[in-house]
């Protein structure tokens, strides 16, 4: 019989009654050995357990407007939505920037917050209508279980540029359909310089098959995880779906 290996799932209380990630979604330990070394790696722990209500309460205002709008909102309307006076917001931004929760351009203003970025990546998501860059193929797999909503995911493999596309069903948390037919992910771990969006997110990309993963591989990327496409969204639902979860009392 072979050795059962038991394999570490760590978590933190993103607000009263919500734990982050979810585990609760997820079946496969590929999943768990991937997501554990990526919070080793990026010490999410830590991070997420300095995070300040204000903080919370900020980046979900943000997240609410994407899902709404598909763009990140202007000082003014965090100000409004959130509560803070304007020139109490830079400050709050740069905490949420200095925990890798947001990206802020030159300006001040937002520039992503995960999944999202202003960047034209190759992951786009269809919401309701309206298509988002997203940071990466996991994040692109989390949007619909996030907003509880269906997505269409646009990408394409990392290895020859060809077309993938992702459609889920029950609110995003199931797949519907996907092309190609044998199209993986790959969950990069490699986190570096305080920012996933420039590290561990370049290598967590769709490839149309396993032969085309084997052959970016070959070429030295990034260390990381094969995950099958239902893999994929247990991870991103992991991921994403506890960020707009409301808190729980009692």
């Amino acid at each position: 019989m072979p050795e059962t290996v038991t394999v570490d799932r760590p978590d933190v209380r993103l607000r009263p009654g919500v734990m982050y990630p979810d585990w609760s979604v997820v079946t496969s330990d590929a999943v768990v050995q991937a997501i554990g070394e990526l919070f080793a790696a990026s010490d999410l722990v830590r991070r997420l357990s300095a995070i300040t209500e204000v903080e919370d309460r900020l980046r979900r205002v943000i997240l609410e407007r994407y899902g709404d709008t598909g763009r990140p909102p202007s000082v003014r309307q965090m100000s409004s939505a959130s509560g803070l006076a304007p020139d109490a917001l830079s400050g709050v931004l740069a905490g949420l920037e200095a925990r890798d929760m947001v990206l802020l351009d030159d300006g001040g203003g937002v520039a992503g917050a995960y999944p999202f970025t202003e960047e034209d990546t190759a992951h786009r998501v269809t919401l309701d209508g309206r298509t988002i860059n997203t940071m990466c193929a996991i994040d692109a797999l989390g949007v619909g279980a996030m907003y509880g909503r269906d997505v269409v995911i646009g990408s394409r493999c990392l290895t020859c540029g060809g077309p993938v596309r992702v459609e889920t069903r029950d609110r995003g948390a199931a797949l519907e359909r996907y092309t190609p037919a044998r199209t993986v992910v790959w969950l990069g771990t490699g986190y570096a310089g305080g920012c996933a969006a420039k590290s561990a997110c370049r290598s967590m990309a769709f490839f149309c098959s396993d032969d085309h993963l084997a052959s970016w591989r070959k070429d030295g990327a990034a260390e990381g995880f094969r995950l099958s496409i239902d893999e994929g969204l247990q991870a991103g639902r992991a991921l994403f779906q506890p960020l707009l979860a409301p808190a729980r009392v009692g």
